[in-house]
């Protein structure tokens, strides 16, 4: 995982979620986009969009920062978070969930492909700043208390 990154504007947030949730007003946008898009070609793919993703999921959750995820990690993060559920990417029973894990439950679910689609709403394979943009908003307008609820809400309109 790599390390969490520092708006100027003072909210720390991780990978693609500081280009989705950023700071309104924040003239860092720009620079956090150009960070999401790791080839340099304008557009976050889907491949660049699943590794900083699973990087901020990952990062807001992984509160002590040993590589593992508690249920109580995710419950702090995702105050509605259901245990039963929790168990389902756990797959060696260890009561933790490491990034190799996540991403695999992820995969299986088809949760990442889902939500890039959800942005991408020309269809092109990769994400443009304009639809990152539209997309923030929607994320902006939700009722949930932290990132991950407002990004769960957004992502089942």
């Amino acid at each position: 995982m790599k390390p969490k990154r520092m708006l100027r504007c003072g909210l720390v947030l991780p990978g693609l979620a500081a280009v989705l949730l950023a700071v309104p007003g924040c003239n860092e946008e720009n620079k956090q986009f150009k960070m999401a898009d790791t080839d340099g070609n304008g557009s976050i793919s889907a491949s660049e969009f699943e590794r900083y993703m699973l990087e901020a999921i990952y990062a807001a959750s992984d509160a002590d920062g040993n590589a593992k995820i508690t249920f109580a990690e995710w419950q702090a993060a995702n105050p509605d978070a259901d245990k039963d559920k929790f168990g389902a990417p756990d797959r060696n029973g260890d009561r933790s969930v490491t990034p190799a894990e996540l991403k695999a439950h992820f995969a299986r679910q088809g949760t990442m492909d889902d939500l890039f689609s959800k942005i991408d709403t020309d269809k092109s394979g990769s994400l443009s700043q304009d639809e990152v943009k539209v997309f923030k908003k929607t994320l902006e307008a939700q009722s949930g208390s932290t990132s991950m609820q407002k990004l769960s809400q957004a992502a089942t309109q």
